[in-house]
């Protein structure tokens, strides 16, 4: 079987998700060459086919992100870009190029729906991928509806990698909160990772506010992205010295100091369409606070998760409620959320990963 040479297309910089499935299908004997296009400029943000050809001869063009190639700023833009979009799909069919795409974001979350990919684009986009990646069931169902797939067989649920290993864990919950000077008895939940609004990160602060607990610590970890949110949280935890606020980007090597810290994991998302978050706390063996549906529903349960109705306006604090009153059974949730998680080795999602490119050819075992 000749090796098959695949070019990834992102908009993603210093992500691990990318690094890993690479690695491992390099692994498997598949040469992975990555594009990061210039998406800050007009051009960049339109065509990518120069770049990719470039790369010389190749079996699958691998799209970990469509958005900055079809939205615009209105419709008309939009659909210019649609149709240079299609356009370069179009000349690649013509090389005997497949096209995949991996769905690690699917709703708009910073617009309110007002850049969500419209029902005209999907079903257009829909016709001409070869093959679309999912993480979870929901999803799947999703992009098969947005999509107008007559098709089922066209989108393929691969669950998203663990994060176990990736990076360092060497250090004990005594430690940690040691180095956080936080108690070393008090129950913690962690927020961690960019703050922006769509993540709950401001209700979540609200709801804990409320829970009134002592003893108990919420910390909120990594850096804001948007206009004013850091001083709004600083307002809001002005007084409560059981909730500390670490806004800066945290470094990998320091990554394990607040996650081991933590007895629970808050992802409090309002807008989500997969969560790299939450298999990174799952990855550190955490139990999980999560809405109860999408993504969250579909791979965490009530073993290893409180998980609330975010249409509720008291959901999210019922379930920290629910996760103070079973403290004892915490580090036993962790352990299951860790065994789920270590199914999802990167040995396993390239496999997968392969078997797609694979079927697209129509390449048979």
């Amino acid at each position: 079987m000749k090796q098959l040479k695949i070019i990834f297309v992102s908009d993603w910089f210093g992500n691990p998700y990318k690094t890993l499935l690479i690695n491992n299908l390099n692994s498997q004997g598949v040469e992975v060459k990555e594009c990061l296009p210039k998406v800050e400029n007009v051009f960049g943000r339109i065509f990518f086919l120069p770049l990719v050809l470039r790369q010389g001869k190749f079996d699958i063009l691998h799209f970990h992100t469509l958005h900055p190639f079809i939205l615009g700023k209105n419709s008309f833009s939009q659909l210019i870009k649609l149709l240079i979009f299609i356009s370069q799909i179009f000349i690649l069919n013509l090389l005997h190029v497949k096209v995949v795409w991996t769905v690690h974001e699917w709703h708009d979350k910073m617009d309110d729906g007002q850049k969500n990919i419209s029902s005209t684009q999907s079903a257009v986009i829909g016709k001409f991928i070869d093959a679309i990646i999912t993480h979870c069931e929901t999803t799947k169902n999703e992009i098969t509806k947005a999509f107008k797939l007559k098709n089922k067989n066209k989108v393929f649920v691969i669950p998203h990698g663990n994060y176990i290993g990736t990076y360092e864990n060497t250090i004990s919950q005594i430690e940690a909160r040691k180095i956080l000077g936080i108690s070393l008895e008090g129950l913690t939940f962690l927020i961690f990772g960019s703050i922006y609004r769509y993540k709950g990160v401001l209700e979540a602060i609200e709801a804990f506010k409320k829970l009134q607990q002592p003893e108990t610590y919420l910390l909120v970890a990594g850096k804001c992205y948007e206009t004013e949110l850091e001083e709004i949280i600083l307002e809001k935890i002005q007084g409560h010295d059981n909730i500390l606020f670490f806004h800066q980007v945290v470094p990998n090597d320091e990554i394990q100091v607040y996650i081991n810290a933590c007895d629970c994991f808050v992802v409090p998302y309002k807008v989500f369409t997969t969560s790299g978050v939450a298999i990174l706390g799952m990855s550190y063996g955490r139990a999980c606070i999560a809405p109860n549906m999408g993504f969250f529903n579909d791979v965490l349960d009530e073993s290893g998760s409180f998980l609330y109705n975010s249409n509720h306006d008291n959901g999210l604090l019922q379930a920290m409620k629910c996760t103070v009153d079973n403290k004892f059974r915490l580090a036993e949730m962790g352990k299951y959320n860790l065994k789920i998680a270590e199914k999802w080795n990167w040995n396993y999602v390239s496999e997968q990963t392969l078997n797609v490119y694979q079927q697209c050819l129509g390449i048979k075992d």
